[in-house]
């Protein structure tokens, strides 16, 4: 069983600074299992139940948001620009970092955590994540069996830039699947201009993993557990 000085379980659950929650204790308004304490250093268990002015203490957890990004919002907090995290409604929206940021104008699948672990885990190359873009073009477009093969053997978008292997599919006249496993800067719109496939109309991220935008619109948001998403991602 886990444990953890007061002071930090109280500060880690937003009563207040490490300071604040000391003058608290100080003043007798901290209870643990229905006694007051004085001593800060003391270290409670899961068990333990914390008040604060009798009022139960809610632990600080670990959040995981999946969320439908619109067209025109920045991944990023930001004054100057609508960000998405202004679309977001949540108690811990402030301690929330963005897991594969998305350009502005380019929707889909976005996922927010305060878990360091998990996003390092989903970014890194070596775990083989899959991301799934849907491209859609003004135009009907079709795929070569050449273009196929530049995918699947990594294609340069830099001169001196390749992709890792990825994978490139045909939805309908004008829409197209490009599933890679990296987050290089603005790659798929990149990977579509190595291929000659532009301009296009609209990019939406659809999966991550075995994670999809099912049950989401455009601007709405769910939070998981986290044996769901590690499920969901990870397998």
């Amino acid at each position: 069983m886990s444990k953890i000085r007061l002071d930090r379980f109280l500060a880690n659950a937003h009563i207040g600074t490490r300071s604040e929650v000391k003058r608290y204790i100080r003043e007798k308004r901290i209870k643990v299992n229905g006694t007051i304490v004085t001593d800060s250093s003391i270290h409670i268990s899961d068990s333990d139940i914390v008040t604060f002015d009798d009022k139960p203490v809610t632990p600080h957890r670990e959040v995981y948001i999946v969320f439908y990004k619109p067209s025109g919002f920045v991944s990023t907090t930001s004054e100057d620009e609508p960000s998405v995290l202004n679309l977001i409604d949540h108690p811990y929206v402030n301690e929330l970092h963005i897991v594969g940021r998305l350009d502005k104008d380019v929707e889909g699948l976005l996922i927010l955590t305060n878990d360091g672990e998990f996003t390092h885990k989903l970014i890194s190359p070596k775990k083989h994540v899959e991301k799934e873009y849907y491209i859609t073009f003004p135009n009907k477009i079709f795929l070569t069996d050449d273009m196929k093969k530049k995918v699947e053997n990594g294609i340069y978008i830099e001169p001196d830039i390749k992709t890792l292997p990825g994978k490139i599919e045909q939805i309908d006249e004008k829409t197209i699947s490009i599933t890679i496993v990296e987050g290089k800067y603005h790659q798929i719109k990149k990977m579509c201009k190595s291929l000659g496939l532009s301009p296009w109309e609209r990019i939406t991220r659809v999966r991550i993993g075995n994670l999809t935008l099912s049950g989401l619109e455009k601007g709405m948001w769910k939070e998981m557990k986290k044996e769901e998403i590690y499920s969901a991602i990870f397998g």
